[in-house]
């Protein structure tokens, strides 16, 4: 993927996703997360290269298919308003699946 799809992707600008890259500016815990999300690690390893003991190693069902839904549908987690619309869609969808 090139950093310009990479940084589509993220709804960011190629630059913004260049200057992370050599450390000129660092993403906000919105995009960290975003970005871990997409690469599925955690965030402690993406920002430390450590994966810390109190996390789980493997992802939960609800965690997969929230990963997958922000992949295909190119969702902008960085947006609270969006994101508050997707955590309110996925708990009602998780409530009739129980």
């Amino acid at each position: 993927m090139s950093q310009e799809e990479f940084a589509k992707r993220l709804n960011i600008g190629k630059s913004t996703l260049g200057m992370y890259e050599t450390n000129k500016r660092e993403p906000g815990h919105e995009m960290t997360a975003q970005i871990a999300a997409y690469f599925e690690v955690s965030v402690d390893w993406l920002t430390t290269g450590k994966e810390f003991k109190h996390r789980p190693m493997s992802a939960t069902r609800e965690e997969m298919i929230i990963k997958d839904l922000v992949a295909r549908y190119n969702i902008n987690l960085a947006n609270q308003r969006t994101r508050e619309k997707l955590e309110t869609i996925i708990q009602l969808v998780f409530d009739e699946l129980q």
